[in-house]
């Protein structure tokens, strides 16, 4: 037998050995991969993109549904003798096929799961996610066979596949062009806050998330400010506008259901953020002295705005920092915040890129009063 021969049947063996093992698995297409087709012409009034999937085939009927999941809920282990496909319209999620790692879903992924994949799928941890399911439906009207509860890892704990540390995050400029607009929000400096604002947006921020930005601004600085900052910002996006500069919107947050309990969810978020216990966190900030400002700081602040997922966790707390250090004088908050920022994996060459892009956009003095609480946290 000839060597070509040879080699094109090894060929042949191991792609029919892969297409077979892609029939057995799960797979998750994430949304940058997805393979986008322009539509014809002459079907259609104007541009058009469409991204095809895999055929399933079907017994029968098939069952689509809209199934959205609150922060922490997931499925128990399940099987759909037909198979299925989740495509991800809301939130963040997470799956996990049966002796494999858990993965994280993000808007606009699609998992496909073949038939008699035994699996599990639901939110992430904090936040809730929406997907469509479609299954087909053998004629006896069954779509998925339910199994055992899921067991999930203590998060706290740790084992050979799950590091004792985190990997820490490394800043971005993006990111970090958040602080000096914070700052000068703060301390109403429209003239500094102009080009702040300009630098942001040329390091990546969209409008939608610099907008947030202001938004969550208002629980430390106040409305007078975040609305003197948003109106700034509103006014130089009209000048760019004007000079033939579109600048990129981003997305819009997404709705948790009308009934989203915001109390329990802001407690479950400052769990998170302050590495607390459950019943640490659910405790009144401040016993029963203000009630009402427990309410407002959980519910609305940890609770509503947090949930609100254009702007991740940790640029929140950059624009808090922000905030705080150049209103100066609020060094307990500071310190919360800073140690709030080293808990989501911000080490401590990271946070002296935090405090140098403070000195060199903000001012020594308040890089300087920064620092000083920054070392008394990291003080054993």
């Amino acid at each position: 037998m000839s060597k070509p021969l040879i080699a094109t049947m090894i060929l042949t063996l191991l792609s029919a050995t892969i297409l077979a093992d892609e029939r057995t698995r799960q797979q998750v297409v994430k949304a940058p991969e997805h393979e986008i087709n322009q539509a014809p012409a002459s079907r259609f009034s104007g541009d058009a993109q469409f991204s095809r999937f895999p055929t399933m085939s079907s017994p029968g009927d098939v069952a689509p549904a809209t199934v959205t999941f609150e922060a922490g809920t997931i499925t128990n282990w399940h099987i759909h003798p037909h198979g299925q496909y989740l495509i991800v319209t809301d939130g963040e999620g997470r799956t996990q096929e049966w002796g494999k790692p858990i993965q994280t879903l993000q808007e606009g992924d699609v998992v496909i799961c073949p038939p008699g994949v035994k699996h599990w799928h639901g939110a992430s941890e904090h936040r809730s996610m929406t997907h469509i399911a479609i299954s087909p439906v053998s004629p006896d009207g069954q779509g998925v066979t339910w199994l055992e509860e899921v067991e999930l890892p203590d998060p706290k704990s740790t084992t050979p596949d799950q590091p004792e540390a985190p990997t820490p995050v490394t800043l971005t400029e993006k990111q970090l062009s958040l602080i000096p607009i914070a700052a000068f929000s703060a301390i109403g400096d429209t003239e500094k806050l102009k080009p702040a604002l300009v630098q942001g947006l040329e390091s990546g921020l969209t409008v939608n998330e610099i907008k947030e930005a202001f938004a969550h601004q208002y629980a430390y600085a106040g409305f007078p400010r975040a609305l003197t900052g948003m109106l700034t910002f509103r006014s130089l996006l009209e000048e760019r506008r004007e000079n033939g500069i579109e600048d990129v919107q981003g997305k819009e947050p997404s709705q948790l259901p009308d009934s989203t309990d915001y109390y329990q969810l802001g407690s479950e978020t400052l769990e998170y953020l302050t590495d607390r216990t459950m019943e640490e966190a659910s405790q009144p900030l401040f016993g029963n002295f203000s009630p009402t400002m427990d309410h407002a700081l959980k519910a609305h602040l940890f609770g509503y705005l947090f949930s609100r997922n254009n702007l991740g966790y940790l640029e929140r707390e950059l624009v808090v920092v922000g905030t705080l250090s150049a209103i100066g004088d609020v060094n307990p908050q500071l310190h919360s915040h800073l140690t709030i920022t080293q808990n989501l994996v911000v080490d401590p060459e990271q946070m002296e890129r935090i405090m140098a892009t403070l000195e060199k956009n903000v001012g020594k003095n308040v890089a300087r009063n920064a620092r000083g609480v920054l070392r008394d946290i990291q003080l054993p």
